[in-house]
């Protein structure tokens, strides 16, 4: 349903601009330098402390960093998880040659075989990063949330604009997404009203996201599309504190060294309203209740030994938004809250030198209740996962992992919703729903991975999983093989066997079926990449089979009778020069499937067959950096309205429809701006000299395109209108951020 007017939504989610990327600014004495690893090559958001001062700063995507000291000798240190810390004492001074810090690997560091296809993102450390964290603070449109961004990248068709991944043809369910280990299922704010919109954590948090499209690793289960993996950040020896504040709300966040090198403690929260942007630019809409959210994280990170860490992160959130609709040829009031409860807790122990052991346990409680005119629900799902993994490093090109988890999910669900789709009338016929599942499901893997011969690397491995009642264990074969063509050129091939669990609605033993077998698919992939420093160009071609899919059934409810495909081709190029850089993405997509109520293969309604985005970054001076970002889209299919009839007993016109996703939507076109200017505060009374100041103003969808989201109709569907997409109108914010 529409939810929040599209321009307001915009300003609503860009309080994540707010925690833009760290710089260092001119006071007392600037150290200059940059941190490489032994092979040259720069490490970023490597830490670079002087202890005794209490101070310190991350290194930037090149390596490099700026850390204010006092005039005098001061110890510094530069680390960084996998490599050996670094000690110099410097004599801070005007005029002082940069430095350079050289970060060893630790002695015994993991092998990495860059053998996996389809992975977008920090994957290990000698695997190229094709979008760094960095690149999610500044992407323009992104408003610096890791969902937005991701749309920036190839395998993500979304057939509109909001937050959930939808991968190579895939339902957002298809594709797994953990926090620290943990698996969390509902990460968005506005999830109930329009399948999620932004994070619902702040991204000050964030220290890496690992994305898969396809082909992944059999440490992965449960789904069978994609994964993303994000990792909040765990610095050990800084103190800052952060503030920031736009059109659309605040935000607060610190990092907290309680005792250097042995506990520290991250947090972060934000509050976000409307009001004020319905004062400044008006709206068309009614709203009886202004679009709210609020959301905070607190991670505390134990070193309890050398080898051994410990820690325990907490996020929560909720939203809440009225307003006025239009659903087919009805209008009534949408109401919507939400709020989600998540905790994980992880230990990390290493082990003789040669074994890595993680153990993690997490939990989440979320819960929604909605009203559309006389209908409406409530939903809550609840569950906890357990997971212990090892890697064992047998050699530098040799590593054998393995591990098991058990997960636990319950769904509950009643509803009052409408007993023909088409009619929201008062005194319209309803059903009512009274939905309790509960799925238990256990799992375990292997995976090996090692140098065959020459240039040839491959990784063999496999997983079982009980994922459903019926149809006992799953078996899922995986593999992949690099073959390294020359120094920068690398051919790659991966295909493998994944399973899923049906949606627990479909479940229920009174509404649904319990004995439905678990979903399966089948992934073959080939691409090819050039790496070489700053230039990345990577082709991929992918086939997905897939088969028990969920379909309706008289008797049952519903059977697994489904089937379908998704084929296509993902292309990305990046490279950067002197002060610009940029990437350019596109994704084709031929995807049908065979599910619900449709009564054959028809086209998928989960993506777009053309997506292709152009992103490029220009640094006009030391402090400035203008970013522009282009998106495009051919239409997504939905399912039209081809005719109407009059239903006399009920005194309304009724729509005739033509087949499922028969009908495309125009095509999509957004460009987006934005501008960013670093700055420092002078020290003012007891007040230190800032560490960080950010300025930046944002231009969403600046030639004000009125892409269509959907179509609602008149009363008597003689009138076709087009409803505007989240971001169908120009949106300009501006913010600032303040951090020491």
């Amino acid at each position: 349903m529409r939810s929040l007017r599209p321009w307001v939504l915009a300003g609503a989610i860009v309080l994540a601009l707010s925690a833009g990327p760290r710089a260092a600014c001119a006071a007392e004495f600037p150290v200059t330098g940059v941190v490489r690893d032994a092979a040259g090559s720069p490490i970023e958001y490597a830490t670079v402390n002087a202890p005794a001062l209490k101070r310190g700063v991350s290194t930037d995507a090149d390596g490099s960093f700026t850390i204010v000291l006092p005039g005098g000798e001061a110890e510094l240190v530069a680390q960084q998880v996998g490599y050996v810390a670094a000690r110099v004492r410097v004599l801070a001074r005007a005029g002082l040659t940069p430095l350079v810090l050289t970060l060893r690997d630790e002695p015994v560091a993991l092998a990495e075989v860059t053998v996996r296809t389809s992975s977008f993102g920090k994957a290990g450390k000698s695997e190229g990063a094709v979008v760094s964290r960095m690149d999610v603070y500044t992407t323009p449109g992104g408003a610096a949330d890791v969902f937005q961004s991701l749309r920036a990248l190839p395998g993500i068709n979304a057939p509109n604009e909001g937050a959930a991944v939808y991968v190579r043809g895939g339902d957002p369910r298809e594709t797994l997404i953990r926090l620290d280990g943990g698996d969390i299922g509902h990460p968005y704010h506005y999830e109930g009203a329009s399948g999620g919109l932004f994070a619902a954590f702040d991204n000050y948090m964030l220290k890496s996201a690992f994305f898969s499209s396809g082909g992944f690793s059999s440490k992965y289960g449960g789904v069978l599309s994609g994964v993303l993996d994000i990792e909040t950040q765990d610095p050990m020896n800084t103190r800052t504190v952060s503030v920031g504040a736009n059109l659309a709300g605040a935000s607060l966040s610190s990092s907290w060294a309680l005792v250097p090198d042995r506990l520290s403690i991250v947090g972060a929260g934000g509050l976000s309203t409307t009001t004020l942007l319905h004062r400044l630019y008006g709206t068309s809409r009614d709203y009886p209740q202004d679009p709210a959210s609020d959301h905070g994280a607190l991670k505390a990170i134990l070193k309890y030994a050398p080898t051994g860490r410990l820690s325990a992160t907490y996020l929560g959130s909720s939203d809440r938004v009225g307003v006025v609709s239009p659903r087919l040829n009805f209008e009534g009031t949408y109401a919507q809250r939400a709020r989600n409860h998540y905790g994980v807790l992880q230990v990390d122990q290493l082990v003789a030198k040669k074994l890595a052991l993680t153990g993690v346990a997490s939990w989440q409680d979320w819960r929604s209740h909605w009203t559309y005119g006389a209908f409406g629900g409530d939903t809550r799902e609840a569950g906890w996962t357990t997971q212990a993994d090892a890697v064992w490093a047998v050699s530098a090109a040799h590593e054998i992992s393995f591990g098991a988890r058990v997960a636990r999910n319950a769904s509950d669900r009643a509803a009052i919703s409408p007993a023909d789709s088409t009619d929201f009338e008062p005194g319209a016929p309803d059903k009512r729903l009274d939905t309790r599942a509960r799925v238990t499901a256990p799992g375990a893997y292997v995976e090996d991975k090692f140098h065959l011969a020459g240039p040839l690397y491959a990784t063999l491995g496999g997983r079982a999983d009980r994922l459903a009642r019926a149809g006992g264990w799953t078996f899922d074969p995986r593999g992949a093989l690099a073959v390294r063509l020359a120094p920068h050129h690398m051919l790659r091939v991966a295909g493998g066997r994944y399973h899923q669990s049906p949606d627990p609605a479909y479940l229920d033993p009174v509404y649904g079926n319990p004995d439905l077998a678990s979903l399966e698919a089948d992934h073959a992939i080939v691409g090819y990449e050039w790496l070489d420093g700053d230039r990345n160009a990577r082709v991929e071609a992918y086939h997905k089979t897939y088969r028990r899919l969920i379909t309706n059934d008289a008797q049952a409810y519903y059977a697994n009778d489904g089937h379908g495909f998704a084929r296509g081709v993902d292309v990305l190029l990046k490279a950067s020069h002197r002060d610009l850089g940029g990437w350019l993405s596109y994704g084709y997509l031929d995807s049908k499937r065979r599910e619900l109520d449709d009564p054959r293969e028809l086209t998928a309604t989960y993506g777009v067959r053309h997506s292709g985005t152009l992103v490029a970054q220009y640094r006009v001076a030391a402090s400035w950096t203008l970013g522009t970002r282009v998106t495009a889209t051919s239409g997504a299919p939905y399912k039209p309205v081809v005719g109407r009839s009059y239903d006399a007993a009920r005194g309304i016109w009724r729509p005739v429809y033509g087949e499922n996703n028969s009908g495309r939507l125009p095509a999509f076109s957004r460009l987006d701006l934005r501008a960013t200017h670093l700055f420092s505060l002078p020290a003012i009374g007891g007040l230190r000299a800032s560490s960080v100041c950010v300025v930046y103003v944002e231009a969403l969808n600046v030639l004000n395109r009125h892409n269509t989201l959907r179509y609602s109709y008149s009363a008597d569907y003689a009138e076709r209108r087009s409803e505007d997409s989240y971001f169908g109108r120009r949106l300009i914010v501006a913010g600032v951020s303040l951090a020491w």
